[in-house]
């Protein structure tokens, strides 16, 4: 049987919840803050997902959310 990927696990994960931030994909998949980083960044190159800021208590996360079908087509 084939081991997943980092990116597949941030996809799985991506694909579940919609938006998450980089605390709450560390926490979700096990991978380290700069591995997952890095993911982001190719992912949202090919165009798989999209980023944005989220506010939470006064200070600002960035977000990450997973493009829909249209959104890929278009």
């Amino acid at each position: 049987m084939e081991k997943i990927t980092g990116t597949q696990k941030l996809l799985i994960e991506l694909a579940k919840h919609g938006c998450l931030t980089v605390e709450e994909l560390e926490q979700k998949t096990g991978l380290k803050r700069e591995r997952i980083i890095f993911y982001m960044y190719r992912l949202h190159k090919r165009g798989l997902i999209s980023r944005k800021w989220r506010h939470i208590g006064g200070r600002k996360y960035r977000e990450y959310c997973l493009k829909y079908r249209g959104e890929l087509l278009s």
